[in-house]
Parts: structure tokens; sequence; C-alpha cells
């Protein structure tokens, strides 16, 4: 009712808990996108064992297992907390922190910036784009998997550290599977839910 929004990508859960004297968001698990209004109480944002502040910003927190808390401020600004770190963090925008697994190197963390490319890149998910710049073949391929049932598997481990970069329908597993193919010189082989990568001519 006040106003702010929160965008869930896919495989996402939050739990929301305004009351008088605060609004209160838990991201559970997944990514989300954070439009926060101004208004007479904070606005917080728990992920895991740390907290974000803010009275108005824009930022995405993505919270997945075993990975690091990664947090994007695009405008306003963040105040990120977490219990062993000396004093909280301030995060202004177009600035990006993970923070580690393990609260140990709490205190060198400093946000860092980013450019227009690579915050386009980060966001490409709320217009059901997936958006890759260098990354690993087989990395590119996981990320399918949160946005489709269709499984890429690469069998080859050469073609799976192949680089990859372009911007592509999350929706789509199988036409980033063409340009995979075509981009490299492989074959697609489709079983059922399951699309093959492999090298033409590799049996293995």
């Amino acid at each position: 009712d006040d106003g702010s929004t929160v965008m869930l990508n896919t495989q996402t859960s939050v739990r929301i808990r305004y009351s008088g004297s605060e609004r209160r968001v838990e991201l559970l698990d997944g990514e989300a996108y954070f439009t926060v209004v101004r208004d007479s109480r904070p606005f917080l944002v728990d992920a895991g064992d740390a907290r974000l502040r803010s009275a108005q910003a824009t930022f995405r927190v993505r919270k997945l297992a075993d990975k690091p808390l990664d947090v994007l401020v695009d405008g306003g600004g963040v105040l990120l907390d977490r219990a062993g770190m000396p004093v909280p963090v301030t995060m202004r925008p177009n600035t990006h922190i993970a923070l580690p697994l393990a609260a140990v190197d709490d205190a060198a963390l400093v946000p860092r910036p980013v450019s227009p490319d690579l915050l386009s890149r980060e966001l490409a998910w709320r217009e059901g784009k997936i958006a890759f710049e260098g990354e690993r073949l087989d990395e590119a391929a996981a990320a399918f998997a949160r946005y489709s049932n269709t499984r890429i598997e690469i069998a080859d481990p050469a073609l799976a550290g192949e680089p990859i970069t372009g911007l592509f329908a999350a929706s789509d597993p199988a036409g980033f599977s063409r340009a995979a193919a075509s981009i490299f010189g492989a074959r697609i082989e489709r079983r059922g839910d399951v699309v093959g990568l492999r090298r033409a001519g590799n049996a293995g």
C-alpha cells in the first residue's frame, strides 16, 4: 500500500511483513528486484544472515544455495549489514557487492562500481532475457535450467568450457542451443526434455 514493488525472478520466494513501524521483506530464496518508495517507515530486506535497509532505492538481491549473497544497487542508497561486520556498508547507485559465504572477510568489503553494460546484463531477467559476457558454456546452460524444464547437456569438457557472449530469451533453451551449436561447430541431439550439445564428429 506504500507503492513499493518487488519483482521476482523464477524460483524465487519472499515473505512480506508490514507493520506500523517498519516494512520488512524476507528473501527466502532466489532473486528479487526492489523498488522502494519513500515512507515514514524504513524498508528492510532480510536475506539469510544479512540485512539491507533503505528509505528510497532500486536494487537487486540474489540469494542462491551455496552462492555468495549478491547485491546490486542501481538507484538511491542501501545500507548493508550482517552479523560479524564491524560497521554496515553503504551502497550508492551503480554499485555491486558479493558477500562471501563466511563472514571472516566482511571487514574488507567494499562496493564496486558497475558499468551501464553490466547493469543491463545483470537485470536482463526482468525482461525475460539472459545475458552472458564470456561465461563458460556449461555455466550458461545451468542458468537456463532455472527458467525451463528443458535441460541442456554438454558431454564434451572442451565444449563446456567455451566462453559464450550474447543476449538470449530465458524461455528458449532450444534457441540458445542452436545458436551455441552454430558458433562452436557443434551438433544438437534432442532426447525428450534434454538438448544435447556435442562437437560435430565427436563421439564422446
